[in-house]
């Protein structure tokens, strides 16, 4: 039995040292006690690594029916030069945010929003705990995608604007201002104050991630907040199409300039999943997203399908993963949302 478990995780990777739990000695321990199997970890104080080796451990010893109740249990290291004084946070950093994540793609219509929503329902369910702002000033969305539709009433304590919370997710967005057919007609000067206000005037409290939905294209508001604050990476969002794949391509050479790392790209709509049959049609052709990750030398975080559950859930202000899945199609985008936020965990571990 040990030895089927210790070549299974041959397979599980340290984002740290780039090598299997067993080769760099993070693995300490196999338990046994009567029918239970305790693995034995050490690591650094670090949750988000622990549940990224979680999950790749549940991941490596899924197939395997005999060590499926296997579990795991970490042993902290304490750090090797002690620090008599935490250290500042950058003058530019957001009190409290652990990572800031951009999400951007260059062109609209590619799912962006609803990548950005999805993304951060996934992240909150392996633990984390997730804000999301929504950046995209002329055609906010999602408040509706979260059931928070049109002007809400906004707490404000102590000139500190308190988000909304729904799912489990803090969230502030634009469209909260706004009745639901008022425009913004805003000049740069005046967008960038209210994004700064955004940033920096709410209560965003502890998060582990604070994911910016931002809107199309490589303007004002995006020079903005990669000048305002430390962003910790950006995510870009296509479809296969060839003509998203080009102005993907720019955000992505647009945040290169500014010194924004880029954690991947993620494909939109990489297909369509029939819900009666579950068959998949490339109707926005095929393999584009690997392409720009190759061309561009960064990583395909996930290919997400699409599906006529996704889009109801969407319309509905309830996210696919609350919701009762239907069809396997269904199951697949939540799947696939799950494998591209394990990725994303694994590059920021990096």
């Amino acid at each position: 039995m040990q030895q089927e478990l210790k070549t299974l995780l041959t397979k599980v990777q340290n984002p740290l040292t780039h090598k299997n739990i067993i080769e760099d000695g993070t693995l300490e321990a196999i338990q046994e006690n009567d029918d239970q199997i305790t693995l034995v970890l050490s690591t650094p104080d670090d949750r988000r690594l622990q549940l990224a080796l979680d999950s790749q451990i549940r991941t490596a010893l899924a197939g395997s029916p005999a060590l499926s109740k296997v579990k795991v249990k970490f042993n902290v290291k304490a750090p090797e030069v002690p620090k008599s004084e935490p250290s500042a946070p950058p003058a530019n950093s957001i009190p409290g945010v652990d990572k800031i994540i951009l999400i951007g793609s260059g062109k609209g219509g590619v799912g962006k929003s609803t990548v950005t929503l999805n993304l951060g329902i996934s992240l909150k369910n392996m633990g984390y705990k997730v804000g999301l702002l929504d950046a995209d000033i002329y055609g906010p969305s999602l408040g509706k995608m979260l059931g928070l539709s049109g002007r809400q009433n906004i707490d404000v304590q102590n000139d500190t604007i308190i988000p909304l919370e729904a799912y489990g997710l803090k969230v502030m967005s634009f469209s909260f201002l706004l009745d639901d057919n008022q425009p913004v007609v805003w000049r740069g000067p005046m967008l960038g104050k209210a994004l700064h206000q955004f940033l920096y005037d709410i209560e965003w409290g502890k998060l582990d991630f604070l994911l910016i939905d931002l809107p199309p294209g490589t303007g004002d508001a995006h020079l903005s907040l990669t000048q305002m604050v430390q962003n910790d990476a950006a995510v870009v969002v296509t479809t296969p199409q060839n003509v998203a794949l080009l102005d993907a391509g720019r955000a992505i050479a647009m945040f290169e300039q500014v010194n924004v790392p880029i954690a991947g790209v993620i494909e939109n709509m990489s297909e369509f999943l029939c819900p009666h049959c579950g068959k998949g049609s490339h109707i926005f052709s095929k393999g584009g997203g690997s392409r720009l990750a190759a061309s561009t030398k960064s990583v395909l975080l996930g290919q997400i399908p699409l599906t006529s559950e996704l889009m109801e859930a969407s319309d509905e202000g309830k996210p696919l993963a609350t919701r009762k899945k239907n069809s396997p199609s269904a199951q697949k985008v939540v799947d696939a949302y799950e494998h591209a936020a394990q990725n994303l965990l694994s590059i920021l571990a990096e």
